[in-house]
């Protein structure tokens, strides 16, 4: 598979906060979907997500919050299995229904345009991903700003998003062969990966294989 999957499997971790009121058939096909998440078998993850979306659609509609948090858990799977452009339109989605539903400059928000930046990023459409990692790093400005008592979680959030932001950059300068200012971006992600990542790596161990590609 594409060489980000690894990469992803670092922050696809699926998102559970789901309303009291949620059917129990719905919340044990979530359940099956994250189990299948975990082993890592993304073809019947992504066929059990989609049980629990027309659950959803059923129980809520398709403009609600638990609708929104199962269309991203979809776009995650869909970027697991290298079907960048579908998972794009699925971000898409989310950011729109989270805008109508939630404040604008919410953590919910900022997550559904991060995944979208990346997916973009994966697709080598990288004017639109900087646009949109930029877009994700002011909100977060206000997010933290208004939320003081999460200042701790969102502040480590917002380092990692500015630290893809960089490495998007980076690779767009990579494609305008300007090799230093690039390694110069990678660097910059890695200082704030090695701060910020917990204990699994990889995101940071791949960002620092392009690094030394560059300078070999």
């Amino acid at each position: 598979m594409f060489f980000y999957k690894l990469l992803l499997l670092l922050i696809l971790s699926f998102t559970s906060t789901f309303l009291n009121s949620q059917s129990l058939e719905l919340k044990n096909e979530f359940k099956v979907t994250k189990r299948l998440f975990k082993e890592k078998k993304f073809h019947d993850a992504l066929i059990s997500n989609d049980k629990a979306l027309q659950l959803s659609n059923i129980e809520f509609g398709e403009k609600h919050l638990t609708t929104a948090t199962l269309l991203e858990n979809k776009g995650r799977l869909l970027l697991e299995l290298d079907e960048f452009y579908k998972a794009e339109l699925i971000f898409r989605d989310v950011h729109e229904i989270r805008e109508e539903l939630i404040n604008k400059n919410h953590p919910d928000i900022a997550e559904a345009l991060n995944y979208l930046a990346l997916s973009l990023r994966f697709q080598n459409k990288l004017d639109d991903a900087i646009l949109v990692h930029n877009k994700v790093l002011n909100m977060m400005a206000s997010v933290i700003a208004n939320n003081p008592g999460q200042i701790s979680e969102l502040t480590r959030s917002s380092a990692l998003y500015r630290a893809r932001a960089y490495e998007t950059k980076g690779i767009q300068l990579i494609k305008q062969n300007k090799l230093e200012e690039a390694k110069g971006n990678f660097r910059i992600a890695i200082k704030i990966f090695e701060r910020t990542l917990g204990k699994d790596k990889r995101e940071l161990i791949f960002l620092k294989d392009k690094l030394n590609n560059l300078n070999e």
